[in-house]
Protein backbone atom coordinates (compact mmCIF):
# COMPACT_ATOMS: atom_id res chain seq x y z
CA UNK A 1 0.00 0.00 0.00
CA UNK A 2 2.87 2.50 0.97
CA UNK A 3 4.81 1.47 -1.86
CA UNK A 4 2.01 2.14 -4.62
CA UNK A 5 1.16 5.58 -2.65
CA UNK A 6 4.90 6.22 -3.34
CA UNK A 7 5.01 5.30 -7.37
CA UNK A 8 7.58 1.54 -6.00
CA UNK A 9 6.52 -1.22 -7.68
CA UNK A 10 5.65 -4.32 -5.43
CA UNK A 11 8.13 -6.82 -5.25
CA UNK A 12 6.98 -10.76 -5.31
CA UNK A 13 6.97 -11.96 -1.73
CA UNK A 14 7.76 -15.49 -0.88
CA UNK A 15 6.32 -16.26 2.57
CA UNK A 16 8.29 -19.47 4.26
CA UNK A 17 5.96 -21.73 7.23
CA UNK A 18 6.64 -23.64 9.91
CA UNK A 19 4.19 -25.79 8.93
CA UNK A 20 1.46 -27.56 6.29
CA UNK A 21 -1.54 -26.07 8.13
CA UNK A 22 -0.12 -21.97 6.81
CA UNK A 23 -2.31 -20.93 9.99
CA UNK A 24 0.97 -19.28 12.21
CA UNK A 25 2.70 -16.36 10.77
CA UNK A 26 5.65 -17.24 8.49
CA UNK A 27 8.92 -17.60 10.02
CA UNK A 28 10.40 -15.76 7.64
CA UNK A 29 9.38 -13.79 4.22
CA UNK A 30 11.57 -13.59 0.67
CA UNK A 31 11.37 -10.31 -1.19
CA UNK A 32 12.54 -11.03 -4.59
CA UNK A 33 15.41 -8.31 -6.17
CA UNK A 34 13.65 -8.42 -9.03
CA UNK A 35 9.85 -9.70 -9.95
CA UNK A 36 10.42 -12.30 -12.78
CA UNK A 37 9.72 -11.12 -16.36
CA UNK A 38 7.21 -14.43 -17.05
CA UNK A 39 5.87 -17.79 -15.21
CA UNK A 40 4.77 -20.56 -16.35
CA UNK A 41 1.60 -23.18 -15.12
CA UNK A 42 1.03 -27.08 -15.51
CA UNK A 43 -1.91 -28.52 -14.72
CA UNK A 44 -1.95 -32.14 -15.14
CA UNK A 45 -4.57 -34.78 -15.22
CA UNK A 46 -3.45 -38.12 -14.94
CA UNK A 47 -5.44 -41.23 -16.84
CA UNK A 48 -5.19 -44.74 -15.90
CA UNK A 49 -5.00 -46.51 -19.52
CA UNK A 50 -6.46 -49.73 -19.99
CA UNK A 51 -6.41 -51.61 -23.51
CA UNK A 52 -7.91 -54.34 -24.23
CA UNK A 53 -6.43 -57.91 -26.30
CA UNK A 54 -6.29 -57.21 -29.92
CA UNK A 55 -7.32 -53.76 -29.65
CA UNK A 56 -5.60 -51.01 -31.69
CA UNK A 57 -6.49 -48.30 -28.78
CA UNK A 58 -6.71 -47.43 -25.23
CA UNK A 59 -9.27 -46.67 -22.72
CA UNK A 60 -8.26 -43.59 -20.55
CA UNK A 61 -9.99 -43.66 -16.65
CA UNK A 62 -9.88 -40.75 -14.72
CA UNK A 63 -7.42 -41.28 -11.99
CA UNK A 64 -6.79 -37.51 -10.17
CA UNK A 65 -6.33 -34.50 -11.17
CA UNK A 66 -2.68 -33.39 -10.02
CA UNK A 67 -1.49 -29.79 -7.71
CA UNK A 68 -0.86 -26.83 -10.14
CA UNK A 69 2.61 -26.18 -10.90
CA UNK A 70 4.30 -23.05 -11.92
CA UNK A 71 7.80 -22.02 -12.28
CA UNK A 72 9.22 -18.52 -12.10
CA UNK A 73 12.95 -17.64 -13.10
CA UNK A 74 14.89 -15.23 -10.26
CA UNK A 75 17.92 -13.32 -10.73
CA UNK A 76 20.71 -12.10 -8.35
CA UNK A 77 23.14 -9.68 -8.79
CA UNK A 78 25.52 -8.17 -6.74
CA UNK A 79 27.03 -5.87 -8.88
CA UNK A 80 25.07 -2.96 -7.42
CA UNK A 81 23.39 -1.71 -10.39
CA UNK A 82 20.01 -3.09 -8.82
CA UNK A 83 19.05 -2.86 -5.19
CA UNK A 84 19.44 -6.05 -3.28
CA UNK A 85 16.62 -8.52 -2.25
CA UNK A 86 15.67 -8.53 1.15
CA UNK A 87 14.46 -11.32 4.07
CA UNK A 88 12.45 -10.45 6.72
CA UNK A 89 11.25 -11.78 9.83
CA UNK A 90 7.17 -12.73 9.90
CA UNK A 91 4.96 -11.50 6.60
CA UNK A 92 7.69 -8.79 6.34
CA UNK A 93 5.66 -5.85 6.01
CA UNK A 94 6.88 -3.03 4.40
CA UNK A 95 7.07 0.16 6.35
CA UNK A 96 7.06 3.90 4.90
CA UNK A 97 11.07 3.89 5.76
CA UNK A 98 11.62 0.88 3.58
CA UNK A 99 9.54 2.45 0.77
CA UNK A 100 11.64 5.94 1.46
CA UNK A 101 14.91 3.12 2.04
CA UNK A 102 13.86 1.82 -1.70
CA UNK A 103 13.63 5.25 -3.29
CA UNK A 104 17.11 6.52 -2.11
CA UNK A 105 18.41 3.13 -3.70
CA UNK A 106 16.13 3.49 -6.89
CA UNK A 107 18.11 6.82 -7.49
CA UNK A 108 21.54 6.26 -6.02
CA UNK A 109 23.68 6.50 -9.11
CA UNK A 110 25.60 3.14 -9.80
CA UNK A 111 28.95 3.69 -9.07
CA UNK A 112 31.34 0.61 -8.91
CA UNK A 113 34.74 1.56 -7.09
CA UNK A 114 37.32 0.30 -10.15
CA UNK A 115 39.83 -0.75 -7.07
CA UNK A 116 37.19 -2.35 -5.18
CA UNK A 117 36.40 -6.03 -4.95
CA UNK A 118 32.69 -6.56 -5.71
CA UNK A 119 30.56 -8.84 -3.42
CA UNK A 120 29.82 -13.06 -4.84
CA UNK A 121 25.84 -13.95 -5.00
CA UNK A 122 27.26 -17.55 -3.62
CA UNK A 123 26.06 -16.24 0.07
CA UNK A 124 22.66 -14.65 -1.38
CA UNK A 125 21.32 -17.76 -3.57
CA UNK A 126 22.80 -20.07 -0.88
CA UNK A 127 20.44 -18.08 2.12
CA UNK A 128 17.58 -18.48 -0.72
CA UNK A 129 18.07 -22.19 -1.83
CA UNK A 130 18.22 -23.01 2.71
CA UNK A 131 15.13 -21.11 3.21
CA UNK A 132 13.09 -23.09 0.28
CA UNK A 133 14.20 -26.61 0.34
CA UNK A 134 16.66 -26.37 3.67
CA UNK A 135 15.35 -29.78 5.81
CA UNK A 136 13.90 -29.55 8.96
CA UNK A 137 14.75 -32.00 11.25
CA UNK A 138 12.07 -31.52 13.66
CA UNK A 139 9.35 -31.82 10.86
CA UNK A 140 11.36 -33.89 8.52
CA UNK A 141 10.05 -31.98 5.56
CA UNK A 142 11.19 -29.52 3.46
CA UNK A 143 9.59 -25.76 3.36
CA UNK A 144 6.39 -24.79 3.49
CA UNK A 145 5.62 -21.94 1.07
CA UNK A 146 3.52 -19.55 0.10
CA UNK A 147 3.58 -17.21 -3.26
CA UNK A 148 2.47 -13.70 -3.55
CA UNK A 149 2.51 -11.61 -6.42
CA UNK A 150 -0.30 -8.92 -7.17
CA UNK A 151 -3.06 -11.46 -7.12
CA UNK A 152 -1.27 -14.81 -7.95
CA UNK A 153 -1.06 -16.81 -4.56
CA UNK A 154 0.09 -20.28 -4.58
CA UNK A 155 0.54 -22.28 -1.07
CA UNK A 156 3.30 -24.81 -2.15
CA UNK A 157 6.11 -26.73 -1.97
CA UNK A 158 9.72 -26.26 -3.72
CA UNK A 159 9.73 -29.08 -6.90
CA UNK A 160 12.84 -28.24 -8.12
CA UNK A 161 16.21 -25.86 -8.38
CA UNK A 162 18.44 -24.97 -11.38
CA UNK A 163 20.96 -22.34 -10.27
CA UNK A 164 22.98 -20.86 -13.85
CA UNK A 165 25.68 -18.54 -12.99
CA UNK A 166 26.30 -15.81 -15.47
CA UNK A 167 28.90 -13.05 -14.88
CA UNK A 168 31.95 -13.35 -12.53
CA UNK A 169 34.92 -12.13 -11.22
CA UNK A 170 38.27 -11.99 -12.00
CA UNK A 171 38.67 -14.66 -9.61
CA UNK A 172 36.18 -17.10 -11.45
CA UNK A 173 33.58 -15.91 -8.39
CA UNK A 174 30.00 -15.54 -9.55
CA UNK A 175 28.46 -11.78 -9.35
CA UNK A 176 24.83 -12.56 -11.15
CA UNK A 177 22.78 -15.86 -11.35
CA UNK A 178 19.79 -16.81 -12.54
CA UNK A 179 17.84 -19.16 -10.55
CA UNK A 180 14.82 -21.03 -12.37
CA UNK A 181 12.51 -22.70 -9.60
CA UNK A 182 9.21 -25.34 -10.27
CA UNK A 183 6.82 -24.95 -7.06
CA UNK A 184 4.04 -27.52 -6.82
CA UNK A 185 0.89 -26.23 -5.39
CA UNK A 186 -0.10 -28.31 -1.74
CA UNK A 187 -3.60 -28.57 0.19
CA UNK A 188 -3.87 -30.31 3.73
CA UNK A 189 -5.55 -33.72 3.46
CA UNK A 190 -8.70 -32.18 5.21
CA UNK A 191 -9.09 -29.22 2.57
CA UNK A 192 -8.36 -31.64 -0.08
CA UNK A 193 -11.24 -34.30 1.60
CA UNK A 194 -13.77 -31.38 1.98
CA UNK A 195 -13.06 -30.34 -2.12
CA UNK A 196 -13.79 -33.57 -3.73
CA UNK A 197 -16.39 -34.15 -1.16
CA UNK A 198 -19.68 -32.17 -2.44
CA UNK A 199 -21.85 -32.63 0.34
CA UNK A 200 -18.70 -31.35 2.88
CA UNK A 201 -19.13 -29.25 5.58
CA UNK A 202 -15.91 -27.47 5.43
CA UNK A 203 -16.67 -25.63 1.95
CA UNK A 204 -19.70 -22.94 1.40
CA UNK A 205 -22.79 -24.58 -0.30
CA UNK A 206 -25.32 -22.13 -2.06
CA UNK A 207 -29.22 -23.11 -2.38
CA UNK A 208 -32.08 -21.57 -4.23
CA UNK A 209 -35.21 -22.24 -2.04
CA UNK A 210 -38.13 -24.21 -3.63
CA UNK A 211 -41.41 -25.29 -2.75
CA UNK A 212 -41.62 -26.49 0.73
CA UNK A 213 -37.76 -26.02 1.71
CA UNK A 214 -36.97 -25.46 5.34
CA UNK A 215 -33.80 -23.43 6.44
CA UNK A 216 -33.41 -25.96 9.58
CA UNK A 217 -33.86 -28.77 7.30
CA UNK A 218 -31.28 -27.49 4.74
CA UNK A 219 -28.68 -26.89 7.22
CA UNK A 220 -29.23 -30.61 8.90
CA UNK A 221 -28.51 -31.79 5.32
CA UNK A 222 -25.31 -29.98 4.75
CA UNK A 223 -24.02 -29.45 8.32
CA UNK A 224 -25.34 -33.06 9.16
CA UNK A 225 -26.10 -31.17 12.66
CA UNK A 226 -29.32 -29.74 13.72
CA UNK A 227 -28.05 -26.56 15.67
CA UNK A 228 -26.13 -24.07 12.90
CA UNK A 229 -29.46 -23.01 10.95
CA UNK A 230 -29.84 -19.78 13.77
CA UNK A 231 -26.31 -18.58 12.32
CA UNK A 232 -26.71 -19.54 8.97
CA UNK A 233 -30.32 -17.06 8.92
CA UNK A 234 -27.71 -14.78 10.75
CA UNK A 235 -24.97 -14.95 8.14
CA UNK A 236 -27.61 -14.45 4.89
CA UNK A 237 -28.65 -11.33 6.96
CA UNK A 238 -32.43 -12.42 7.32
CA UNK A 239 -34.53 -12.01 10.46
CA UNK A 240 -36.14 -15.14 10.81
CA UNK A 241 -34.80 -18.17 9.77
CA UNK A 242 -38.83 -19.07 8.79
CA UNK A 243 -38.76 -16.09 6.19
CA UNK A 244 -37.05 -17.72 3.45
CA UNK A 245 -38.81 -17.05 0.41
CA UNK A 246 -39.24 -19.03 -3.00
CA UNK A 247 -36.49 -18.62 -5.16
CA UNK A 248 -33.63 -16.47 -2.62
CA UNK A 249 -30.35 -17.72 -2.90
CA UNK A 250 -29.07 -18.96 0.88
CA UNK A 251 -25.34 -19.47 1.26
CA UNK A 252 -24.24 -21.69 3.76
CA UNK A 253 -20.80 -20.90 5.13
CA UNK A 254 -18.13 -23.50 6.09
CA UNK A 255 -18.05 -24.43 9.68
CA UNK A 256 -15.16 -23.21 11.63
Amino acid sequence: MIKGLLGIIDKMHIEVFPSKEYIEPPKKTIIVQLNPEKYTMKHNVVFCESQATGTSGSDLSFNRIEGEEVTFDFFFDSSGIVPPGKIKDGKGEETFLDAVGDIANALKPAIVNPFGEVETVEKDVEEFKNLLMGYDGDTHQTAYLRLLWGGYSLSCRLKSMDIEYTLFRKDGRPIRAKVKCTFKGTVSYKIMVAKENKSSPDLTHERIIKMNDNLALLSESIYDNNSFYIDVAKNNKLLSFRKVSLGQKIKFPPIK
